[in-house]
């Protein structure tokens, strides 16, 4: 009972969200580094997941020198011990191909990362900067197995064998094209 005041003491302390302004105005909207920082990225028990945060787009993709400080992230923080030098996979899962298991989404990859999984994957959120994180997110990127923001809902199906034929539809590639 003293669990439960205390806790709706709490929530009545909370303060709305201050997305919009005193006046009615939508204020600025947050950088995606930011934005992602605010979302709370896991599942809430009993609560819907939580959709928005995967559209979110990574801030790095594209950025030569990103992708390079990624690639350097990943042999340091020693993810290539799991996932290989190729990130081809070995004892963690291939980062390469279509198949992924919390979503190929540049936010969804961040919270792999942020978070860690279970059967293996270490949460590095602690000891990674958001901005590292998006790096190492944008060097998966260029390996080819990740998705477009804008296919977040499609990524959450995982590693569904028939994700592969809707991922390579997206991409205009043959089914053959792709293990």
């Amino acid at each position: 009972m003293l669990a439960v005041a205390a806790l709706l003491a709490l929530c009545a302390g909370c303060s709305r969200s201050n997305s919009v302004s005193e006046g009615g105005a939508p204020q600025a909207a947050l950088p995606p580094n930011q934005l992602i920082e605010r979302l709370p990225l896991g599942d809430l028990a009993g609560a819907a997941p939580n959709l928005a945060a995967n559209h979110i787009p990574n801030p790095y993709a594209g950025n030569a020198a990103a992708i390079t400080a990624g690639k350097a992230l990943f042999s340091q923080m020693n993810c290539v011990s799991c996932h290989a030098y190729d990130a081809t996979g070995g004892m963690g899962p291939d980062l390469t191909d279509s198949f992924w298991r919390y979503g190929g989404a540049p936010a969804q990859v961040y919270a792999s990362i942020f978070d860690g999984r279970p059967k293996g994957m270490p949460a590095w959120g602690k000891l990674l900067t958001s901005e590292e994180i998006w790096k190492i997110v944008a060097y998966l990127q260029t390996l080819g197995g990740t998705v477009p923001a804008s296919f977040a809902s499609r990524a959450l199906q995982g590693d569904e064998p028939h994700e592969v034929n809707a991922l390579n539809s997206m991409k205009g590639a043959q089914s053959e094209d792709y293990p």
